[in-house]
């Protein structure tokens, strides 16, 4: 099963709940790490329901700015009325790299890609069915695995745990989980997980070489045209994008806040739900009032789901709407 087919399921199963729920990203995750053997679900648009915020959007507003790259051509919503100017601003381009340069990598895994999960940064290796990860930042992560045994390790001088497990869900023979976990003297968190043939002293020596200094840069084929005043990124990822208030993005590594996801299936409106046939700048669109969602056809197979938690971030039909018009599919 791939992780279009867990998304679609999840997303059929709860379109229709009154409100999102705080585990559905942890259900669809845990379905792709035992389908695809512990596959990237952090790097992907899967929680397609968004987890609460705890902020409220401040009025909204404004026309959008002429520096504004819509995926679509910017013609008129022609359902959308026009609506008094509010509180949206530009938000200001920043470049999410991640903040550590690995000296040292095991063989056999390919380009790493980088992901923005809250006030953390997560560098992430894959080949074939082997993972390997680094994640750093303010937010304390998640094992992301069961493990059989901990135990203390060093990392440069500061008091780590390293944890192990002699196989995982899809493991072959040969292959372990084994994660490493410590804070360095700025108090951040440091973490470093394997699901593979790598060993312990792999994974430390990965972990020990992981220096300051820059490096892959975060994907960006998607962006925002207007957000929320306040707002910033909260997660970003091939394929995904979320912006949110600063208390989400100091606290919550799942995607949270105002998210557009480009998931690779075709656009289907989902009649249980009760959408409400749209066009977005002259796109085939769905609106969803509850749970709040945007869905807009952007052809060749593809949709943009767009997502938010309507009781803290109550946006109106026609702010969605107009938000929608603004995102920007790139390639």
């Amino acid at each position: 099963m791939s992780l279009e087919d867990d998304l679609r399921i999840a997303l059929h199963e709860h379109a229709a709940e009154p409100a999102p729920q705080r585990d559905l990203w942890a259900g669809v995750s845990s379905g792709v790490r035992r389908d695809r053997r512990r596959r990237a679900v952090l790097a992907t648009g899967a929680a397609v329901v968004a987890i609460t915020a705890v902020a409220t959007v401040p009025a909204i507003l404004a026309a959008r700015d002429d520096r504004s790259a819509p995926i679509m051509p910017a013609t008129p919503v022609p359902s959308v009325p026009s609506v008094p100017a509010v509180d949206w601003v530009w938000p200001i381009p920043a470049e999410q790299l991640f903040p550590r340069e690995p000296g040292w990598v095991p063989g056999g895994l390919g380009e790493p890609t980088a992901t923005v999960m809250g006030a953390n940064r997560l560098l992430h290796y894959e080949q074939g069915e082997s993972v390997l990860e680094a994640e750093v930042g303010p937010i304390e992560p998640s094992w992301e695995s069961e493990g059989e045994e901990d135990h203390a390790a060093d990392v440069g001088g500061r008091p780590a745990t390293v944890r192990t497990a002699s196989s995982f869900d899809g493991s072959k023979p040969g292959e372990q989980f084994v994660g490493v976990r410590w804070r360095v003297a700025a108090g951040d968190w440091m973490q470093v997980l394997s699901w593979g043939d790598r060993d312990e002293d792999e994974i430390l020596r990965f972990a020990h070489e992981l220096k300051p200094g820059s490096g892959p840069g975060v994907p960006d084929d998607l962006a925002f045209a207007l957000v929320p005043s306040g707002f910033s990124v909260q997660h970003q990822s091939e394929g995904s994008l979320c912006m949110a208030a600063p208390a989400v993005v100091a606290s919550e590594r799942q995607p949270s806040g105002l998210c557009a996801y480009v998931v690779d299936e075709p656009y289907q409106p989902l009649a249980e739900a009760g959408p409400e046939h749209v066009t977005v700048a002259g796109r085939p669109a769905t609106y969803y009032a509850d749970p709040a969602r945007v869905d807009v056809d952007l052809g060749g197979g593809k949709t943009l789901n767009i997502t938010w938690d309507a009781e803290a971030i109550p946006l109106t039909r026609e702010e969605a709407l107009r938000f929608a018009e603004g995102v920007t599919v790139r390639g």
